[in-house]
C-alpha cells in the first residue's frame, strides 16, 4: 500500500513568472503540493510562449491585481494558511507590492519564503534585468560550447532550469528545518549562482590545470555515411580499448599518443581523421548497432519530437497528454521523479488564466456575491471573464 505524494498537504503561493521561478513551483506541484499561481489580470509574462505549459502544469491560477488593497488582502489570506511563498521579482518590487519577506513573515512565521533573482538581492547588478543567455555569455558557457571557435548559444535555458532546481532544493531543506524548529525562513538563489553551480567541474583554477577546450575525437558528434549524426561518448580507457576493437583498430589501443583522455585531446589531429573516415564508411544504423553490441556509449541525434516518441520515454511514462481549454490536446513531459512508497500523482495540465479564481476565493471565505463584486471592480479575473 502506498501513501500520498511527498508534498501532499503543502500549500504554495506562487507569485513567479518567466522560467526559473515558475518551473521551481511546478516541481513542488509535481511532488503533490497545492500550488496557487498568482497572476496579474493580464497573466504571466510568458503565457504567449509554448514553454509556459512546460513550466506551470499542476497549478491553480488566481488572476488578481496586486496593486489594489483588495488584491493584496486576497494574497495575505492565502499566505496566512500557506507553507511556501515564491517570487522572482527584482529586488524591492515585492516590498513595494506588499508581499516582501518582512511583511509576510509577520503574518505567518512558519512561512518558507523563496526568492529567485538575476544577479542577487544585493551588490553589483542587483537592479539589472537578467535572462538566461546573459549568464551563458558571462559565465563561460558560450565559450565552452564553441570549442575554441565562435561562442555558441545553448537554446536550452540551462541557468534558468538549474536556478529552479536550486530553489526547489532550498525550499525542501527549509521545510525540513521548519519541522525541527517550527520556524520558517527566507531562501534565495539567482541565475548568477546557478551559472556557477552548474559548472562545478569547470569553475576551477590551479597552476597545472590543462586546457580541455579542444575537439576530443572520442567524445564528439560524428556524421555517418548516410549523413545522419550520432554522438560517441568514449570517456575512459576501458571504453577506448573496446572502441578500438569494435572498429578493427586494435593497434591504436596501445598507442602512447592516445593513452588517456588528455593525450587524445593533445593528439586529436592525428586521431580525428581516422575516426571520421571510419564512420563515413557505413550508415548510422550500422555504427549504432556495432557500438551497442560492444558496450560503447553512443546515441543518435534526434529531434525533440523523436525523443518524445523514444521507447524508453514511453516505458518510463515521461509523456503525458491533456485536454487544455486554451490549446486543445496538449502533450508534455511526465513526472521526472520516482518515489517507491509515496508516488507522485499526475499533477494535471497547466491552468488557463484565472481558471481557479472562484474556487480559490471560495476556499478563503469569499461569498459568491463578494467574488462577483471583486470581478466587477477589476480586482480579480475568472477564466470566463
Amino acid at each position: 500500500m502506498t501513501g500520498p505524494p511527498p508534498l501532499d498537504g503543502i500549500r504554495v503561493v506562487d507569485c513567479t513568472s518567466y522560467i526559473a521561478g515558475s518551473y521551481a513551483a511546478m516541481q513542488l506541484a509535481d511532488m503533490g503540493a497545492d500550488v496557487v499561481k498568482v497572476e496579474s489580470l493580464e497573466g504571466d509574462s510568458f503565457r504567449e510562449l509554448p514553454g509556459f505549459f512546460g513550466w506551470n502544469r499542476g497549478k491553480r491560477s488566481l488572476a488578481v491585481d496586486l496593486k489594489t488593497a483588495e488584491g493584496r488582502d486576497i494574497v495575505e489570506r492565502l499566505v496566512e494558511r500557506a507553507d511556501v511563498f515564491m517570487e522572482n521579482m527584482r529586488p524591492g518590487v515585492a516590498d513595494r507590492l506588499g508581499v516582501g519577506y518582512a511583511r509576510l513573515a509577520a503574518l505567518n512565521p512558519r512561512l518558507v519564503y523563496s526568492s529567485v533573482t538575476a544577479f542577487g538581492s544585493s551588490g553589483p547588478g542587483a537592479d539589472r534585468p537578467g535572462f538566461d543567455p546573459l549568464f551563458q555569455a558571462m559565465s563561460g558557457v558560450m565559450v565552452l560550447q564553441g570549442f575554441g571557435g565562435p561562442p555558441q548559444y545553448l537554446r536550452i535555458p540551462v541557468t534558468d532550469y538549474y536556478a529552479a532546481a536550486l530553489a526547489t532544493q532550498a525550499i525542501l531543506a527549509a521545510l525540513l528545518t521548519r519541522e525541527r524548529t517550527g520556524c520558517g525562513q527566507r531562501v534565495e538563489t539567482s541565475l548568477l549562482r546557478a551559472a556557477f553551480a552548474l559548472q562545478s567541474g569547470t569553475v576551477l583554477q590551479y597552476p597545472s590545470k590543462p586546457s580541455i577546450i579542444r575537439d576530443n575525437p572520442t567524445y564528439r558528434l560524428y556524421q555517418a555515411g548516410d549523413a545522419q549524426w550520432f554522438f560517441l561518448a568514449v570517456g575512459n580507457q576501458a571504453f577506448w580499448v573496446k572502441l578500438c576493437s569494435a572498429l578493427d583498430m586494435e593497434h591504436l589501443a596501445d598507442d602512447p599518443r592516445f593513452a588517456s583522455w588528455l593525450l587524445r585531446l593533445e593528439n586529436n589531429q592525428a586521431l580525428l581523421p581516422l575516426m571520421e573516415a571510419t564512420f563515413k564508411s557505413e550508415p548510422r544504423s550500422h555504427w549504432l548497432e556495432v557500438l551497442a553490441a560492444n558496450d560503447i556509449p553512443a546515441a543518435p541525434v534526434q529531434t525533440v519530437a523523436e525523443f518524445m516518441a523514444d521507447p524508453a520515454a514511453r516505458h518510463h511514462d515521461m509523456i503525458r497528454a491533456y485536454d487544455h481549454p486554451d490549446v486543445g490536446r496538449l502533450t508534455m513531459m511526465g513526472e521526472p521523479l520516482v518515489f517507491s512508497e509515496t508516488p507522485a500523482r499526475d499533477a494535471g495540465p497547466p491552468p488557463a488564466l484565472g481558471q481557479h479564481t472562484d474556487a480559490v476565493l471560495g476556499e478563503l471565505g469569499y461569498t459568491d456575491v463578494g467574488i462577483a463584486e471583486l470581478k466587477r471592480c477589476g480586482v480579480v479575473k475568472g477564466s470566463a471573464t
